[in-house]
C-alpha cells in the first residue's frame, strides 16, 4: 500500500506474508509529491511508483529488485502535468504513462524497451480532458484511455495497433459524470467504465463485444456515492464496486453472474471514510479495500473467503495519510 505522508514523502506499508498479517510498519521511499501515486508492476516482477513532483513533472521511483528492496531513488521524466497520473503495462511489456497537460490535453511517455529506460519524450494526444484519466489494455493488447471532457462526457481514444501507434481520434461516449472514470476488464474480455453521475447515482457503460465497438447506452446501478468508484474483479469473474456513500460508510455492489447482469443492490461495509477507496484482489482470491480514516490513518476490510462474505470488521494499519491510498 502507498500513500503521501503528510510530509508530502510516499510512504508505504506491506504484508509480510501472501494474503495475510502481519503488516510490516510504516516506512519513507521520500520526494516531496502534489499528487496521489499510481503503479504498476514492471514485466520483470519490479514494482515502479509514478507521481506529480512540486514541480509539476512527472516522477517515478522503482524496486531493484522484483517484490523487494532496496529501491532506487527519484527521478524525474519531466513534462508539465495538471493530473494524477495513469499508467498501463503495454502488451509488449513496456510502461506507458498518461497524465493531462497544462494546456489540459492529454500527454503520454513511455519506455522504450520492457522494464528498462530509456523513456521516450513527452508526446501530446490532444484532447480537452477534465479528470484523471484512466487507461487500460484491451483483451487483444490495444491500450484504450478514458476521461472526462468539458462537456461532462466520458470521451476516449486507443491504439489502433497493440503496443504501438497510431492512436485514434478522441469519441465521445456520452453521459455526464461527474467523478473520474473507473474502467475495469470482464471476464469475457469487454470493457466497462463506471463513473457518478450528477444525482450521485453509479452509472456504467460497457462494450457490447471484447475490444470493440458498438458500446451499450449508460445505465444506473442507483446509489448515492461521495467518491470516485473502485473496481475489482472477484476469483470467479464477477465484478464488484466499491464507493463511499452519502453517510461516509463503505459501500458495494456487485454483479451476481461473471460478466454479466444481473446486479446485486447496494450494501453497507460500515466503517467512517475520508477517501476514495482502494479495492484489491489477494494471491487467496479475497477482495480487501483501504480507505483512509476520519483519524488520517488506513484503515481496511476484507473477505473472509473467495468472492463471498462474510466481510471482516474494519481494522486499522496506522499511518497518517494525506491522499488516497494506492493498492499495488
Amino acid at each position: 500500500m502507498f500513500s503521501l505522508g503528510i510530509d508530502r514523502a510516499l510512504w508505504h506499508i506491506w504484508q509480510e506474508k501472501p494474503h495475510a498479517g502481519p503488516w510490516s510498519s510504516w516506512a519513507s521511499l521520500g520526494g516531496v509529491l502534489t499528487s496521489s501515486p499510481s503503479s504498476v508492476d514492471n514485466s520483470d516482477g519490479r514494482l515502479e511508483v509514478f507521481a506529480r513532483g512540486t514541480d509539476n513533472a512527472l516522477w517515478h521511483i522503482w524496486q531493484d529488485k522484483p517484490h523487494a528492496g532496496p529501491w532506487s531513488s527519484w527521478a524525474s521524466l519531466g513534462g508539465g502535468i495538471t493530473s494524477d497520473p495513469a499508467v498501463v503495462d503495454n502488451s509488449d511489456g513496456r510502461l506507458e504513462v498518461f497524465a493531462r497537460g497544462t494546456d489540459n490535453a492529454l500527454w503520454h511517455i513511455w519506455q522504450e524497451e520492457p522494464h528498462a529506460a530509456p523513456w521516450s519524450g513527452w508526446a501530446s494526444l490532444g484532447g480537452q480532458i477534465t479528470s484523471d484519466p484512466a487507461g487500460v489494455i484491451n483483451s487483444d493488447g490495444r491500450l484504450e484511455v478514458f476521461a472526462r471532457g468539458t462537456d461532462n462526457a466520458l470521451w476516449h481514444i486507443w491504439q489502433e495497433k497493440p503496443h504501438a501507434g497510431p492512436w485514434s481520434t478522441w469519441t465521445s461516449l456520452g453521459g455526464q459524470i461527474t467523478s473520474d472514470p473507473e474502467v475495469f476488464i470482464n471476464s469475457d474480455g469487454r470493457l466497462e467504465v463506471f463513473a457518478r453521475g450528477t444525482d450521485k447515482a453509479l452509472w456504467h457503460i460497457w462494450q457490447d463485444k471484447p475490444h470493440a465497438g458498438p458500446w451499450s447506452g449508460w445505465a444506473s446501478l442507483g446509489g448515492g456515492i461521495t467518491s470516485d468508484p473502485a473496481v475489482v474483479d472477484n476469483s470467479d469473474g464477477r465484478l464488484e464496486v466499491f464507493a463511499r456513500g452519502t453517510d461516509n460508510a463503505l459501500w458495494h455492489i456487485w454483479q451476481e453472474e461473471p460478466h454479466a447482469a444481473p446486479w446485486s443492490g447496494w450494501a453497507s461495509l460500515g466503517g467512517q471514510i475520508t477517501s476514495d477507496p482502494a479495492a484489491i484482489a489477494n494471491s487467496d482470491g479475497r477482495l480487501e479495500v483501504f480507505a483512509r480514516g476520519t483519524d488520517n490513518a488506513l484503515w481496511h476490510i476484507w473477505q473472509d473467503k473467495p468472492h463471498s462474505g462474510p466481510w471482516s470488521g474494519w481494522a486499522s494499519l496506522g499511518g497518517v495519510l494525506l491522499s488516497d491510498p494506492l493498492a499495488a
